[in-house]
């Protein structure tokens, strides 16, 4: 995973017992459509992210071919789905479909977002959950579950 911030700071410019904080306002992960297979299973993209609860986090997804290429995802239908187990009920879910969970960005770059809103983790418990980002592409062609991962949802300090 890499975070939208490339370079943090330089501890040797810091005072002694100073504290500095670090704003990631974008996730930028990768996907892939029909992976090669590993060992009996598909070689799936998975991501571990720390989240805070009540914060806003832009999720930014590229999806690829089993060789890394781009896949054009014109007109295509992207989810990001939330849940406590992956067999568990949905606790949330956004589509590129409604402009205020999401957009297809560089669609011939097979990039897409996401946004999470502080409403969506304020009143939920404190614990890891399971997401997947999944694809619809154009014509109904679909879904390709392109990337998995979990969700360390921490309690902010206020």
């Amino acid at each position: 995973m890499t975070e939208g911030i490339e370079a943090l700071f330089y501890y040797q410019q810091l005072y002694p017992l100073d504290l500095t904080g670090i704003l990631v306002k974008e996730s930028v992960l990768n996907g892939v459509i029909n992976g090669y297979p590993l060992w009996r299973q598909e070689a799936m993209p998975y991501e571990a992210i720390d989240l805070y609860a009540g914060n806003a986090r832009r999720f930014r997804v590229f999806t690829r071919d089993a060789n890394l290429c781009p896949i054009n995802i014109t007109g295509a239908t992207c989810y990001l789905t939330f849940k406590q187990t992956a067999s568990g009920p949905i606790v949330f879910r956004k589509s590129t479909a409604v402009p205020s969970e999401g957009m297809i960005g560089s669609a011939d770059a097979g990039e897409c977002f996401f946004y999470v809103l502080p409403a969506d983790t304020q009143n939920i418990p404190i614990c890891q959950y399971v997401f997947d980002v999944t694809i619809f592409l154009a014509g109904g062609d679909g879904p390709y579950t392109t990337l998995i991962g979990t969700i360390n949802l921490h309690e902010p300090v206020y």
